[in-house]
């Protein structure tokens, strides 16, 4: 019975000319968590290290996990070179490509629905003033036909100055030894206690002036003043360039909803919006990412 349903699953293929559209997930398992065994990318002397792989979704391949051990405040760039199969893939390939900060919030994203790359053999991201830790970079193919092979390059640039070198603690001088001091009260037995204070004849405490009664004050409401900022990361828009705002409401200064983004070079003043207690996003139209970078990472926010 077993070779008849066989047979006649090879003519339906054989029949339909095609090959066979993956029913799964593209993963082994529904409860699987790859990000936690995620393969570490090593850095060289140099900040650089690379990885490589392979993707297919029919084999239960569909994504791969990479992370990245930042040592220092800095720069990260994100280099995926991407290889497909040829004619085997679907019309509208694309392999997605994503990175994540320690708290798995998304810093940069490149795939078929952000519509930043699409289809591109070639993508790259670039995080500036970053915080130390573990960094994710997450591919995963998005067509259920789709297999591919891949490259990618991290390279890690740190902004921190380097530390001072120094010989401390060898040159400190030991503390002396110091004079003993008895267990027991040395003080007279005989000491009287001192008498306490009265007042002399004709004294009279002092007349403390009543505060005049004046009314309650309305809080004044904080002054929003011009800020600048860092640009945390830059990512290719309908529209124009979107960056994203390294401060937020919960900053001081604080950068709040409207405020107004300009960048050294690129005429206009662009609205932020999506504030939250770190990060704030603006898009900034007729603008390209060598524009943005050319304005030295920096932004001024004003009211």
């Amino acid at each position: 019975m077993r070779w008849i349903v066989l047979a006649s699953f090879l003519v339906g293929v054989v029949g339909c000319g095609g090959t066979p559209i993956p029913m799964h997930s593209g993963y082994k398992s529904e409860k699987e968590k790859p990000w936690k065994k995620a393969k570490s990318i090593k850095l060289d002397d140099k900040g650089e290290g690379k990885a490589g792989g392979d993707l297919s979704y029919a084999t239960y391949k569909r994504a791969r996990w990479f992370a990245v051990e930042l040592p220092t405040h800095g720069e990260l760039d994100v280099k995926l070179e991407v290889t497909p199969p040829g004619e085997a893939v679907n019309d509208d390939f694309d392999l997605g490509f994503e990175i994540l900060d320690p708290h798995f919030r998304v810093l940069a994203k490149s795939d078929a629905e952000e519509g930043d790359g699409k289809g591109e053999m070639q993508k790259q991201k670039t995080l500036r003033d970053i915080d130390p830790g573990k960094y994710l970079i997450h591919l995963y193919l998005q067509s259920r036909v789709d297999t591919a092979e891949f490259g990618l390059k991290v390279a890690f640039r740190s902004t921190r100055a380097p530390d001072a070198k120094t010989n401390f603690p060898e040159q400190v001088e030991y503390v002396p030894t110091l004079a003993a001091i008895n267990a027991t009260d040395e003080a007279p037995k005989t000491a009287k206690k001192p008498e306490p204070w009265k007042p002399p004849p004709g004294w009279k405490p002092p007349v403390t002036p009543e505060k005049p009664v004046t009314p309650d004050k309305k809080p004044e409401k904080p002054t929003v003043t011009t800020v600048s900022a860092r640009i945390v990361g830059v990512s290719v828009v309908s529209g124009g360039v979107q960056i994203l705002i390294g401060r937020g409401t919960g900053s001081e200064p604080p950068a709040i909803d409207g405020m107004r983004a300009t960048l050294k070079g690129i005429a206009g003043a662009f609205p932020i919006s999506g504030c939250s207690d770190s990060t704030c996003n603006a898009v900034i139209t007729k603008a390209t990412t060598d524009q943005v970078k050319a304005a030295g990472g920096m932004v001024v926010l004003s009211p």
